[in-house]
């Protein structure tokens, strides 16, 4: 069964700018497969029988630039080599842009500069944006309003990835450096980010933003109903900016992928909550391993048609691949 993942890292030239890749450990544990592209990626997507990825520039990305005086020649750079790097394997890769959210018209600057390239197929912004040491900025502020009309204007797919907390915030789990990344910190942060884009009304200005997010949807399909719950019970419905609620944005604008989160009984209850038409294959490489994505994936129990979806169909309609 032909197989698309579309959460697949890269770093690229410029990297040492990243200032948040020092406290990453997986980082520097994986980064001779994050700057490998044509070799052991590619065996190791054969291997599992991965057709095409979606190659994106690992978190935090342009989100943490240090310098806001390199972000557009940086973003111009990079989606440059991502471009090269589709067009050395065009069988193989497709590639997520990737964009200067410290000044939102850079942004669509850079949308435009790129419109048209059969090798991008959307966009992948990591989190809030805190470049050149500013406060961190999350995409439902006001500022954001003209990008976001352009991306539903051009109905650019948005891949909205996990980064840790802001700096200097402290959580309750802080004194634990265990759960500042991928193991909780990562998802929470991403949770919390995409319920403030549906509580600030955003997608009932652009119905139709598609918005991606990864591991099995960042919690929010387990804990929707007790959103919507309490958000009723409390009150809270008739004073929101929304419309609708968190379970109907879940299912008309955001789409899942199954990236680093390889639990059947968690797909049975994302497909109860999104049904087969939302979700997506993906692996988190070089984070995660792809032939065990591959295996689980294949032992899961669905009619060929569902599992058709997941694997592939999905992703091909959405990308428009």
């Amino acid at each position: 069964m032909k197989r698309i993942a579309l959460e697949e890292a890269i770093v690229v030239p410029g990297r040492d700018l990243i200032l948040e890749h020092k406290s990453h450990f997986e980082f520097s544990q994986n980064l001779a497969r994050l700057k490998d592209i044509h070799q052991l990626r590619i065996e190791s997507m054969d291997e599992a029988g991965i057709d095409l990825s979606v190659l994106s520039v690992t978190t935090p990305g342009l989100q943490s630039l240090a310098l806001a005086s390199q972000l557009e020649l940086c973003a111009q750079k990079w989606n440059d080599y991502l471009i090269d790097c589709v067009t050395r394997s065009p069988s193989r890769f497709r590639a997520f842009a990737c964009v200067p959210t410290y000044a939102p018209e850079l942004a669509i600057k850079e949308l435009e500069r790129i419109q048209g390239a059969q090798e991008i197929v959307g966009c992948l912004i990591n989190g809030y944006d805190s470049s050149n040491y500013t406060p961190a900025k999350y995409l439902d502020e006001k500022a954001f309003d003209e990008f976001w009309g352009y991306i539903h204007g051009n109905n650019i797919p948005v891949y909205l990835h996990p980064r840790g907390i802001p700096e200097g915030r402290v959580a309750t789990y802080s004194p634990y450096q265990a759960l500042h990344g991928s193991t909780w910190g990562f998802h929470v942060e991403t949770a919390e980010h995409v319920l403030r884009l549906m509580l600030s009304g955003l997608f009932d200005k652009y119905p139709n933003l598609k918005i991606i997010i990864g591991h099995m949807g960042e919690m929010l399909p387990f804990w929707a109903w007790r959103l919507d719950h309490r958000l009723n019970e409390e009150g809270w419905r008739e004073k929101l900016e929304c419309k609708r609620t968190i379970t109907e944005y879940l299912n008309t604008n955001i789409f899942l992928t199954t990236s680093g989160f390889f639990d059947t009984p968690s797909l049975m209850h994302a497909i109860s909550t999104v049904s087969t038409d939302r979700i997506m294959f993906s692996v988190d490489y070089p984070y995660e391993d792809n032939l065990k994505a591959s295996q689980w994936l294949d032992s899961v129990q669905l009619d060929d048609e569902d599992k058709m979806k997941i694997s592939y169909l999905n992703a091909a309609k959405l990308l428009n691949i």
